[in-house]
C-alpha cells in the first residue's frame, strides 16, 4: 500500500541511498583516474602581497649553501706541456701540448671550460674512464681567458684584431664569443662560474710556467662522477617561498654536461629539484638542452632523465617538445626583426656588445629581485656573495697572484666583465660589506604600502612628495574617485585596507553563524517563530559587511594589479597587453564580485548544513526513548543524496572551468582584435579589404564565444535541474518514511520530535543543493579568476622598484658622459645600434648641445637616461651613476621633450585624449605657473587660441603641424619646471620637421623660451 512507485517495499530507502551511495563513489573514481590531477599552483606571493607591512630591520640576507666538500684554498698544480702531446679518441684528436705551449709563450693567458676540464681528468681519471673520454670526444672549441690589469687595453685591442684575422691554436680556430677579457681575480673567476666541474682553469704566468688552478669541490665532483649548480649567487634566486634555489639556465648547463656523458649524477638541493617538479622548467632552458642533443638517441635520453625528474609533463610524442622550444624562442628573436640560427658566428665588438648587455639585464634583474624578494619574503639574495676562493701565496704561485690582484679602478672603460662591475662602489640597493647591510640610500626610509602620493624615500614636506600628493588629491578631485578612498587625504596605508577587508570578511562569517544558530533554534521550537525575523536581520549585516569587504578587498586587488602595471619594465608593456589588462581590471570586476558572492554563499549554506546536521543529532540525543530507526533512516536518505549531488557537482565544475577559462581566453582575443582594429579607424574606414576582414573576424570570434557560452549555461542549467529535481525526491522518500513508521500510540514527545525531524531533513538538502549551485557559479567564473592571477604573476615579474637608490640631486646637477658607447637595441652582431657619443660635464645654467645624427640613437639616450633601458657605469648625474638613482628621483628630476610616436605609448601623439588645459598644467593649475604664460614663453599661444575650443580642445595634436605640437610639450615642461622640481630638461631634436623657411624663426621662437630657464 505505498504511495508512489518504489515506496512499497520496507527497504526501498535504504536501497536509494546506496544506489546513490554507489554513483557517487564511481563519479570520485571517474575524477580520480580520468583527469589529469596536477596540484593548483597557486601564484605565490599575490600583487596585492606587495602591501604588506614589513620592516627593514627584519631583513635577512640569504646565499647559497657551499659544499661541505669543498675548501676556501684552491689547489694549484703546475703542468709540463712536454708531457701532454696530443690527446685521441676514435673520432677526434686534440693537440693539448702545443694548446699548453701556446699560454707559456703568452704570460696570463689560459683556458677555461673543456680544455681545463680534460687537463684535470687527464691528471685525476683512468684513462679508460667514461667521463674522459666523453671529454675527449665531446671536445669542439677553445674557450680562452687572458687577465689584465688596468692600463693594458692596448693589449685587449691587440688580442681582439688577433682573434679578428683568424687565430688558431693547433690548427683549432679560436672564435670571438669564447674569449674572455678579465680584470679580475682568479679567485672571483672561479667563484662565478656556474657548475662545479667547470670551476677549474689553466692559466700561465710571467716566469714560463703554466697552471691548472681548481676548486676542491671540482676535484671532487670529477672523482664521483658528479656535476652540479656552483656555489654563487648570479646562479642563484629564491622560490616563491624564500628558499635559495638554482636558476633554470644553470640546471639546463649542468643537465647537457650529464648528457654528453661528461657525469653520471647531477646534485641539485632539494628545494631546487621541488621547484622544477611543480613549475617545470621553461621553454628557453628546454631550448638551450635540446639544441645540444645530436641526434635521436641523445635526445631521447635526456628527455627520458627530465620526465623521471618531473621537470617536464611526459608528452605523447616526445619530439613535438623540441618544436614548441623551437618555436618559443624564434618568437623570441622575431620581434628584433631576425631569425633564429643554430650556428652563427660573432665578431669581438659584438661579443663585446653581448655581454654588456648581458650584464646590464643581469643588473637589472638583481634589482627586481632585491625589490620584491623584500616585501615578500623579508629576505633577499645576497649577490654580493662570493665564496672567498684565494691562491696560496707561495714561490710557485707569487708571479701569478700578484698579476691578478684584480682592477680597483671604478672610471675603467671597458666594464666587460661582471665581476669588475661588481667592484664599483655601487650607490644602489642593498649589499653586504663583512656581513652587515650597507645602504647609502633612503631604501630603508621608505614608507611601504602607501597609496599614490605617498611611498617615496624623501623627507615630509619635500617638494617632490607635496607634488607626488598634490597631484593624487587632483587626480581624486577630477574623477571622482574620492568616495573609493579614505578621507585622509588618501593617506591610509593599502596594507590598513587590506587589514580592514580580511577583518571585513570574518566580522560576516561570524555574523552569518549567529543568524544560522538563530535559524537552528527556531527550527527546534526553541525560539519563537518571531526570532526568524532576527535571524534575517542578522543575515542582511552579514550581507552589508561582506559586500563592504568585498568592495574594499577588490580596491585593494585592482588598484595593486595596476600599480604592478605602472612598475614593470618599459620594454615589457608592448600594445597587446593593453586589451588583455584592460579587460582584468576594468571588463572582469563583475565576474571577480561573483566569485567572491559563490564564496561567500557557500561559507552560508555551509554553516546552515552544519548547523541542521548539529541540530538533527542533538535532538536525537534528547529523545533517546523515541525509535530511531526513522531518523536515522532519513539521515541516511539526505546523506546519501548530498553525497550524490556534491560528487555530480565536482563532475561538472571541472567542465565548467575548463569551458571558463576557454571563454575568457576567447573574450580576451576578441578585446585584442577590437583594440587593434578601433586603434586603425580610419585605415578600416577607407580600405574595404580591411573593412570586410574586420567584420569578418569579428563575426567568427563572436560566434565561436556564443557558441562556448551556450555550452557553460547549457551545462550549467543541467545541474540546476539535476540538484533540483535529486532534493525534491529525496525529501518525498525521507519524509514519507518517517511518518509511515510512525504508530498510532507514539507519544506527544516523540511527535515533536519527528515533525521537527521533518522539518529539518528537507532544510539540511535544501542547503546541500543550494552550496552545490554556489559550487557551480563558482567554477564558472573561475576563469576570469585564474587569469587574472596568472596576470598578476607576470606583472609581479616583469616589476621594477621605484625606491631603490639615491633620492636627491642636490646642488648644480651635471650631466656628463664619460666615454662613447653603442647601446644594442636587438641582435648583438646585427643591431639596431644606438651610438652615445661622450659629452663632456653639461652644467646648470646654460644650454648643453650634444651633436648625434639623426636615427642614431637619441630617443634611446632619453630612455637610458630615464632608467627605461640599463647600460651599467655610461651616464652620469652629479658624478654618480644614473643607475643608483631611485626611479621616482629621476622621474621628478628630468623631463624629455622627444618626438611622437613616443617610447612605448599606445597615444600616437602626446596628450591623445587631454584637452590642453589637461596635458599642460596635469591638474595642479594651481601650484605653478598659470596656463597662458607657459604656453606664450613657448611661443604657441596665439596658435592655441585660434583651435577650435581653444584650450579645451583635445583633437589639438591633429590640428597642429609637428613643430607646434611639440611646442606644447616645451609649455609642459616650463609648467613642470615652475613646480620646482625638474632639474634637467632634455630636448630631443626641436628643430625637426620644420620646413627650410621656417628654421631661423623656429630656432629663435626656442632660444627665447629657453632662456629664462
Amino acid at each position: 500500500q505505498g504511495v508512489g512507485v518504489g515506496f512499497s517495499g520496507p527497504d526501498s530507502s535504504q536501497s536509494i541511498a546506496l544506489v546513490n551511495l554507489i554513483l557517487s563513489g564511481l563519479v570520485v573514481v571517474l575524477l580520480l583516474l580520468a583527469l589529469p590531477w596536477r596540484r593548483m599552483r597557486w601564484p605565490v606571493p599575490m600583487p596585492w602581497d606587495i602591501f604588506r607591512r614589513v620592516s627593514y630591520a627584519n631583513l635577512r640576507m640569504v646565499c647559497p649553501e657551499v659544499y661541505a666538500m669543498d675548501s676556501v684554498v684552491l689547489e694549484v698544480t703546475q703542468l709540463e706541456p712536454s708531457k701532454f702531446g696530443n690527446v685521441k679518441s676514435e673520432d677526434a684528436t686534440l693537440p693539448l701540448q702545443e694548446l699548453l705551449e701556446w699560454a707559456v709563450a703568452h704570460p696570463y693567458t689560459g683556458y677555461k671550460g673543456g680544455i681545463a676540464r680534460l687537463v684535470g681528468k687527464i691528471l685525476w681519471l683512468d684513462s679508460e674512464n667514461p667521463d674522459l673520454t666523453s671529454e675527449i670526444a665531446g671536445f669542439n672549441d677553445i674557450d680562452l681567458i687572458y687577465f689584465l690589469q688596468d692600463g693594458e687595453e692596448h693589449k685587449k685591442d691587440e688580442m681582439k684584431a688577433l682573434v679578428d684575422q683568424g687565430l688558431t691554436i693547433g690548427g683549432i680556430p679560436v672564435e670571438a664569443q669564447d674569449v674572455e677579457y678579465s680584470y679580475d681575480t682568479v679567485g672571483n673567476i672561479l667563484a662565478t662560474r656556474d657548475l662545479t666541474q667547470n670551476q677549474c682553469i689553466v692559466v700561465s704566468d710571467g716566469d714560463g710556467k703554466v697552471f691548472l688552478i681548481n676548486a676542491k669541490i671540482c676535484r671532487e665532483h670529477m672523482l664521483r662522477s658528479m656535476t652540479g649548480p656552483a656555489t654563487a649567487s648570479e646562479v642563484s634566486t629564491l622560490d616563491d617561498r624564500g628558499n635559495v634555489i638554482a636558476r633554470p639556465r644553470v640546471v639546463g648547463r649542468a643537465l647537457v654536461q650529464w648528457m654528453k656523458g661528461r657525469a653520471r649524477h647531477i646534485e641539485l638541493s632539494q628545494h631546487t629539484t621541488s621547484f622544477y617538479k611543480q613549475q617545470k622548467l621553461p621553454k628557453m632552458t628546454m631550448f638551450q638542452i635540446f639544441a645540444k642533443a645530436k641526434g635521436n638517441e641523445m635526445y631521447m635520453k635526456v628527455y627520458t632523465e627530465l620526465v623521471r625528474l618531473g621537470f617536464v609533463e611526459k608528452q605523447q610524442y616526445p619530439h613535438v617538445l623540441w618544436g614548441e622550444c623551437y618555436a618559443h624562442v624564434n618568437s623570441l628573436i622575431a620581434r628584433h626583426g631576425y631569425r633564429l640560427e643554430l650556428e652563427s658566428e660573432l665578431n669581438s665588438e659584438a661579443v663585446e656588445r653581448w655581454k654588456e648587455a648581458k650584464y646590464a639585464e643581469q643588473l637589472s634583474r638583481t634589482r627586481v629581485s632585491a625589490f620584491r624578494d623584500f616585501r615578500f619574503h623579508h629576505l633577499v639574495l645576497d649577490e654580493s656573495f662570493l665564496v672567498p676562493y684565494s691562491l696560496a701565496d707561495t714561490a710557485l704561485t707569487h708571479s701569478l697572484k700578484m698579476h691578478t690582484t684584480g682592477a680597483d679602478s671604478s672610471e675603467h672603460p671597458s666594464h666587460a666583465h661582471l665581476a669588475h662591475l661588481r667592484q664599483i662602489r655601487s650607490s644602489a640597493a642593498m649589499h653586504v660589506e663583512g656581513g652587515s647591510i650597507i645602504s647609502l640610500t633612503g631604501f630603508e626610509q621608505t614608507q611601504v604600502g602607501r597609496t599614490f602620493e605617498m611611498g617615496g624615500s624623501e623627507d615630509e614636506g619635500s617638494r617632490t612628495r607635496t607634488l607626488r600628493r598634490a597631484a593624487f588629491q587632483s587626480s581624486k578631485t577630477r574623477r571622482r574617485a574620492a568616495r573609493h578612498c579614505r578621507p585622509s587625504a588618501g593617506a591610509e596605508p593599502l596594507w590598513q585596507a587590506h587589514l580592514h577587508g580580511s577583518l571585513g570578511f570574518l566580522a560576516a562569517f561570524l555574523v552569518n553563524c549567529v543568524a544560522a544558530v538563530l535559524y537552528i533554534l527556531v527550527i527546534n521550537h526553541l525560539l519563537g517563530p518571531f526570532w526568524l525575523l532576527a535571524a534575517a536581520a542578522t543575515s542582511l549585516l552579514g550581507a552589508w559587511l561582506f559586500i563592504r569587504s568585498a568592495n574594499d578587498a577588490m580596491l585593494n586587488v585592482l588598484t595593486a594589479m595596476y600599480l604592478a602595471l605602472l612598475n614593470i619594465k618599459t620594454e615589457a608593456f608592448t600594445t597587446r597587453m593593453f586589451s588583455e589588462v584592460w579587460s582584468r581590471l576594468v571588463g572582469d570586476t563583475r565576474a571577480l564580485q561573483g566569485v567572491l558572492e559563490a564564496c561567500n554563499d557557500l561559507s552560508i549554506e555551509s554553516l546552515t548544513v552544519l548547523g541542521t546536521l548539529f541540530a538533527i543529532l542533538g535532538l536525537a540525543a534528547s529523545a533517546p526513548s523515541c525509535d530511531s530507526k526513522p531518523v536515522w533512516n532519513a539521515l541516511f536518505v539526505a546523506f546519501s543524496a548530498g553525497a550524490l549531488m556534491a560528487a555530480m557537482s565536482l563532475l561538472a565544475c571541472f567542465s565548467l572551468r575548463s569551458n571558463s577559462r576557454l571563454t575568457r581566453s576567447m573574450i580576451g582575443y576578441m578585446y585584442a582584435d577590437m583594440f587593434s582594429t578601433l586603434s586603425n579607424f580610419f585605415e578600416v574606414k577607407s580600405m574595404a579589404e580591411k573593412f570586410a576582414s574586420a567584420k569578418a573576424t569579428y563575426e567568427e570570434i563572436q560566434d565561436a564565444n556564443l557558441e562556448q557560452r551556450k555550452k557553460l549555461t547549457l551545462i550549467h542549467q543541467l545541474m540546476q535541474i539535476f540538484l533540483r529535481y535529486t532534493e525534491l525526491a529525496c525529501i518525498m522518500l525521507a519524509v514519507y518514511k518517517l511518518f509511515h513508521t510512525t504508530t498510532a500510540g507514539t507519544s506527544a514527545e516523540c511527535l515533536h520530535s519527528y515533525s521537527v525531524f521533518a522539518v529539518s531533513v528537507p532544510i539540511l538538502l535544501s542547503a546541500i543543493r543550494r552550496a552545490c549551485e554556489a559550487l557551480l557559479q563558482l567554477s564558472s567564473s573561475i576563469g576570469s579568476l585564474e587569469r587574472l592571477f596568472l596576470l598578476s604573476r607576470a606583472l609581479l615579474r616583469m616589476a621594477t622598484p621605484r625606491f631603490d637608490g639615491i633620492n636627491q640631486l642636490s646642488g648644480d646637477v651635471v650631466l656628463e658622459i664619460p666615454h662613447e658607447f653603442t647601446y644594442c637595441l636587438g641582435s648583438a652582431q646585427f643591431g639596431p645600434f644606438a651610438k652615445i657619443p661622450a659629452l663632456a660635464a653639461a652644467k646648470t645654467g646654460q644650454l648643453n648641445v650634444m651633436a648625434m645624427p639623426r636615427s642614431s640613437g637619441a630617443t634611446t639616450f632619453a630612455k637610458l637616461l630615464l632608467r627605461m633601458h640599463d647600460a651599467p657605469a655610461k651616464i652620469k648625474l652629479n658624478g654618480e651613476h644614473v643607475e643608483h638613482y631611485e626611479l621616482e628621483t629621476i622621474n621628478f628630476s628630468v623631463h624629455i621633450i622627444d618626438h611622437a610616436p613616443l617610447p612605448c605609448s599606445v597615444a600616437r601623439t602626446p596628450g591623445q585624449g587631454s584637452s590642453i588645459g589637461e596635458y599642460v598644467q596635469m591638474g595642479l593649475d594651481d601650484m605653478g605657473m598659470p596656463l597662458q604664460p607657459c604656453l606664450e614663453q613657448a611661443g604657441i599661444w596665439s596658435k592655441v587660441v585660434n583651435l577650435p575650443n581653444g584650450i579645451e580642445s583635445t583633437d589639438w595634436a591633429s590640428n597642429m603641424s609637428k613643430p607646434e605640437a611639440l611646442r606644447v610639450q616645451l609649455a609642459q615642461a616650463i609648467f613642470r619646471i615652475s613646480l620646482g622640481a625638474v632639474r634637467l630638461l632634455l630636448i630631443i631634436d626641436p628643430l625637426r620637421n620644420c620646413n627650410e623657411c621656417e628654421l631661423e624663426s623656429a630656432r629663435m621662437t626656442w632660444t627665447k623660451a629657453l632662456e629664462p630657464l
